[in-house]
């Protein structure tokens, strides 16, 4: 079984000493730690990230263990609990055991003992596929046990739902683990080149063959070959296709010798295969042979509540490698908000793509609404973003003198109703930008109060994109402005 390399684990220890070593012991076996002094801390950080495994230990807790149990029963999902408890309390072991933990460990703990276990723990423990939506779940149990036989599996699902996902857990789940995972994009390569990466070809068999080349089937032996994207499968292919899977054997191209498979295959479309069978565009015989199992994977805006978790596996896994202000990042409660209402149309993809955008354009830890392109909306991001400070040498900038504002551009904002765009006496020691976005704010709430609260009205007729409205709202909000309707 592949190492849970990227694993985060969660320790709850009330005694600093105790927190320090575990923490040091688990961070040095290669993995995020998460410690906790209490449930409280702990309750924070399972609602902020998606976790692997809880350790508690049980010597040291300020509350009962059944408790512990009780109150994180639906933040745990699927993680694994470790519990350490003193040698000679065999008590509070079979306690932890009937509560639900999967493991017991004794207390005193050797370092390096303690950490191969804890790798040993994450090692069977299959990761990527991130769930917490009932739906998901059940498909995942369904892919565990699909994942002990041999059968020929097919995903379908939307683009960018995560299927591959899903198949190298399949592969990491079943005893061919040890095995090559192997994927190929059936639409993205040319019909004759990608005959020759899956079968092979031999040396000499056509101009450039220089040396002997194994095919996919044959790097998969023993493992997995993922057949992505199947249903764009040229037709004059899928034959050839459908005889290695019915045979278990092939030819490499120009060679004679037949070469016996011990290759499991899973296919993934985001096609209905059953009408392009029936339009003639996929052939029948092979449709039945990879469809032995069908896994149907439900598009990100079906399975809401597993958003956020993938949203939080993701912005862990990229903030490390976008420089030290993105080390700390965290999305606020706006954020969290919108990437729970969104409908995802590009899935699992286009979250991940927002996530990364975000730790780019978030400043000093913390991803805000405005830092969430969705569509890569990046010209909203410009019309919010501060221009103080974005160049560096401003002198070496050519001088734009602007012309005065004409009288009758003067009445028609006076017109408005808003008198915070005068700068008076009494308002000249808060800056210009300060009063600048009051003026900016009463507009917002005089013109949303005109029109009934309607904001798509608002915003056409303050010249602004209906994102941008919805950001500067939620910023009025956190300010205690009440926003009509």
């Amino acid at each position: 079984m592949m190492a849970n390399t990227n694993a985060t684990v969660a320790i709850l220890d009330s005694q600093d000493t105790g927190l320090d070593m575990l923490a040091e012991m688990a961070s040095s076996a290669g993995m995020a730690v998460l410690p906790a002094h209490d449930l409280n801390e702990l309750r924070v950080f399972l609602s902020r990230s998606q976790i692997e495994l809880l350790v508690i230990n049980a010597t040291n807790l300020q509350v009962p263990l059944a408790a512990v149990f009780k109150q994180l029963a639906e933040s745990l999902h699927r993680a694994d609990v470790l519990v350490l408890v003193d040698s000679s309390d065999v008590h509070t072991a079979v306690t932890a055991m009937a509560l639900g933990a999967k493991n017991v460990l004794t207390l005193p703990i050797e370092p390096g003992h303690f950490k191969r276990y804890l790798r040993h723990l994450l090692a069977r423990k299959p990761d990527g596929f991130i769930c917490r939506d009932i739906r998901s779940q059940q498909l995942l149990a369904l892919s565990e046990r699909v994942a002990k036989t041999d059968v020929t599996v097919l995903i379908g699902g939307e683009s960018g739902a995560g299927k591959e996902v899903l198949a190298k857990h399949i592969h990491q789940a079943s005893p061919r683990s040890e095995g090559e995972f192997v994927a190929v994009n059936c639409a993205s390569i040319p019909e004759t080149m990608l005959e020759d990466m899956l079968f092979g070809h031999e040396k000499g068999s056509f101009t450039g063959a220089h040396q002997r080349y194994l095919g996919l089937f044959e790097q998969a032996q023993g493992g997995t070959l993922f057949l992505d994207e199947v249903g764009e499968l040229p037709f004059s292919l899928q034959a050839k296709l459908l005889r290695v899977v019915q045979e278990k054997e092939l030819k490499r191209l120009g060679g004679t010798e037949v070469i016996k498979l011990d290759t499991r295959i899973i296919a993934a479309t985001n096609r209905n295969l059953q009408k392009e069978v029936l339009e003639k565009r996929f052939r029948e015989d092979l449709y039945y042979r990879l469809n032995v199992f069908p896994l149907k994977l439900l598009p990100l805006r079906d399975r809401a509540q597993d958003i956020l978790p993938i949203a939080q596996f993701l912005l862990q896994r990229y903030r490390g490698s976008m420089g030290a202000a993105a080390v700390n990042a965290q999305f606020d409660s706006a954020a969290l908000g919108f990437l729970q209402s969104y409908s995802w149309p590009g899935n699992v993809r286009e979250l991940e793509n927002v996530v990364q955008r975000a730790l780019v354009l978030a400043v000093g830890g913390a991803i805000g609404l405005e830092h969430l392109l969705v569509d890569g909306g990046l010209d909203d991001f410009m019309e919010q973003m501060p221009s103080v400070g974005l160049v560096k040498n401003i002198n070496s900038l050519p001088t734009v003198v602007e012309p005065p504002m004409p009288q009758e551009l003067c009445q028609a904002y006076q017109a408005t109703g808003t008198d915070g765009g005068y700068v008076g006496p009494d308002s000249q020691h808060r800056g210009l930008s300060e009063v600048a976005r009051d003026s900016e704010q009463k507009m917002i709430v005089t013109t949303l109060g005109r029109l009934n609260g309607s904001r798509k009205e608002a915003a056409l007729e303050l010249g602004i994109s209906p994102r941008t409205l919805r950001y500067r709202l939620a910023k009025m909000k956190d300010l205690g402005i009440a926003i009509p309707g």
